[in-house]
């Protein structure tokens, strides 16, 4: 066959929309994806409302644990070490703040 024997096809679109697209590089491509497609967080407001809820629960429980110092240095008292702040009420307030914390993580 000769060359002059080859018929060329001719498509034809019936779209009013032109389906070409102008040539863009790729990384003002990659830009502007980003900035149109919209972010999706994984926290939200409510979740960081918790966490700082629960740090603040952990703190105050770390608050309630500490102590100051013996008012005679020479005379050991029982019940200013193990008071019931200490040993049960400030314990019971870092467990909770830790458990508002892994609520906050979770919560979706």
């Amino acid at each position: 066959m000769s060359k002059k024997n080859k018929k060329k096809k001719v498509v034809v679109s019936t779209s009013n929309k032109p389906n070409i697209a102008p040539a863009v590089s790729k990384k003002r491509k990659a830009a502007s994806a980003t900035k149109t497609m919209q972010q999706d967080f994984v926290f939200n407001k409510d979740n960081y409302t918790f966490v700082f809820i629960g740090l603040g629960l952990i703190a105050l429980g770390m608050v309630l644990m500490m102590g100051g110092s013996m008012p005679d240095p020479n005379v050991w008292d029982e019940s200013l070490i193990y008071s019931t702040r200490r040993t049960l009420i400030a314990p019971i307030i870092i467990l909770a703040g830790l458990a508002v914390e892994v609520y906050a993580i979770f919560k979706k």
